[in-house]
């Protein structure tokens, strides 16, 4: 066997297989006598040491069959899961970590396992002393009799692990199909030919299906990020001497892997925030009336196109006083605009670039990256951040993300010759509004709209096009004039509406990124008809 050939399926298995380790000893440290906690972990490390023995991998080998061994004796009775074998327990799972990331790398092995496989022969030593339990060391027998007997016979389905960049590329391909089914699409509108017309259509659906597809290929479950999560929260809590059961809800929903790869710094941070900042000590629980364990929960959800991951806990909340006070003192707002603002805009200040309540920088606290961070992260990948936070009950982090950002449903406007796209998922509804009903209030144009104001944009203006007729501001309006086209509109709770020439339909189309040249340029110069415009982000 040529190990090199295996080698990458052997690290992605062993990475999971850690991960879940890690998982079921934060778990096991809450229930030291839970039989099957102690059983998974057997089993798994059994798995692991069997691989790392088929690769050749001995360092591995050597301390996975030490960390069996121990649980063997945990099983058995001989031994109880106390602190120091806990501990022990972790500081091994660490080591793995390390010789497999060694693996990962191609680097020479400097992790030194002989320590702790002494460690473990110490106890093993000292267990040996008492022959009143024996310690088994054979791998628990599947419960064969609770698995469905239907479940038995899908022993021939496989899967493949393919690397993201080949999904990349697939996905590459089929988005250019999908843009020549369009340019396709338009030819057979001008030319009257049946046989065409056929064929454009099946290609059409074809295209289609095989879109679908690669979209549902792409979708990895939010496990593949969260895994190691409960390990983190666990090791932070007791670094920061305080208790806290973290729960995990929705792992199965399915998002992007390229999206998850961006999204997993500003969850880390938020988590780090949740354990740090929100849940309170255990004396200061008890004082509060609350238990002394702290809750976190991070959940997943699916909204139409759309992921919402929440994340809460059961803490402090949020101090807005606080917020007012260092806002003012580093800046970001002047106390005259502070008193205009509302609780939940007053939240929304820790977003900025220079707040921090931080008395001083800490490893634990993220150095370098801030809530203003994972704010910007999380809207460069087309989603939104909202912050929900009450005093004494707790903090929620909700976090609205696209399931890709490979292909998009959009409507077309038009506006003079040029037709642009909006995504559906921000549309909230298409209307027509008379011009004299748009009011003007501190040079801004506003309509009434469902019970409250809906501040409106003109297109025209802010793409630079020349007015003409009822789309200039200063036009006369009369009461047979025609109603004007909007599209209304929305990020979160905010709404407003664009004033377009005219409605187009709707269309898939295909996002692609720009060149890394043109990636921080915060304007684009528009060549169109002998006119240079500038189109600003809006």
């Amino acid at each position: 066997m040529k190990v090199s050939e295996y080698k990458q399926l052997f690290l992605s298995e062993a990475q999971e297989i850690l991960n879940s380790l890690n998982n079921v000893l934060v778990d096991l440290e809450k229930e030291p006598s839970n039989t099957a906690l102690l059983n998974e972990l057997f089993r798994q490390s059994h798995t692991l040491k069997s691989m790392a023995q088929s690769m050749g991998y001995e360092e591995i080998a050597k301390l996975t069959h030490s960390i069996e061994t121990t649980l063997a004796s945990l099983r058995s009775g001989a031994s109880k899961a106390e602190k120091d074998i806990v501990d022990l327990l972790f500081k091994s799972l660490d080591a793995l970590g390390d010789l497999i990331e060694e693996k990962a790398k191609g680097k020479p092995e400097k992790v030194k396992v002989a320590p702790l496989v002494e460690r473990f022969e110490e106890i093993a030593s000292a267990v040996g002393k008492d022959k009143k339990k024996p310690i088994d060391i054979k791998e628990p027998e599947l419960e064969l009799d609770n698995i469905d007997s239907s479940a038995r016979s899908l022993g021939e389905v496989q899967a493949v692990r393919v690397p993201l960049t080949q999904l990349d590329n697939l996905m590459d391909l089929t988005g250019e199909l999908a843009i020549n089914r369009i340019r396709l699409s338009q030819i057979a509108q001008t030319i009257a030919d049946t046989a065409l017309e056929e064929t454009v259509a099946q290609f059409t659906r074809l295209t289609s299906q095989l879109q679908d597809q690669m979209m549902q290929v792409r979708l990895v479950p939010l496990e593949y990020i969260f895994a190691p999560y409960p390990r983190m929260v666990r090791d932070i809590a007791v670094g920061q001497k305080k208790e806290a059961d973290f729960l995990i809800e929705g792992g199965h929903i399915g998002l992007d892997r390229s999206i998850q790869d961006q999204i997993n710094e500003p969850l880390l941070h938020l988590l780090k925030n949740a354990v740090i900042h929100g849940i309170e000590k255990p004396q200061e629980r008890e004082r509060l009336k609350k238990t002394r364990r702290g809750k976190i929960k991070l959940s997943a959800r699916r909204e139409r196109n759309f992921v919402v991951i929440e994340l809460s806990d059961d803490g402090r909340g949020i101090d807005i006083e606080e917020i007012k006070k260092v806002a003012i003192q580093t800046g970001i707002i002047t106390a005259e605009d502070l008193s205009a603002l509302g609780p939940k805009e007053v939240i929304m200040l820790t977003k900025y670039p220079g707040y921090s309540r931080a008395k001083k920088v800490t490893e634990a606290a993220g150095r370098g990256v801030g809530l203003n961070a994972s704010k910007v992260m999380v809207e460069s990948l087309g989603g939104t951040l909202d912050i929900d936070t009450r005093p004494n009950e707790g903090t929620t982090f909700s976090i609205k993300l696209p399931l890709t950002m490979a292909i998009a449903q959009a409507m077309l406007v038009g506006i003079e010759d040029e037709t642009y796209c909006i995504p559906l998922s921000y549309i909230a509804e298409t209307i027509k509004v008379s011009p004299q009903d748009i009011k003007t209030m501190e040079h801004n144009e506003m309509i009434s709209y469902r019970d409250t104001v809906l501040p409106l944009i003109r297109l025209r203006e802010r793409l630079g096009f020349p007015f003409s007729g009822l789309h200039s501001p200063v036009a006369d309006v009369s009461t047979d004039s025609p109603a004007m086209s909007v599209v209304v509109v929305e990020e979160g709770t905010k709404k407003v509406g664009l004033i377009v020439d005219s409605f187009l339909g709707q269309q898939e189309v295909v996002i692609k990124p720009l060149p890394d040249l043109l990636d921080n340029i915060k304007a684009i110069l528009l060549l169109s008809d002998d006119v240079t415009r500038k189109l600003s982000r809006m």
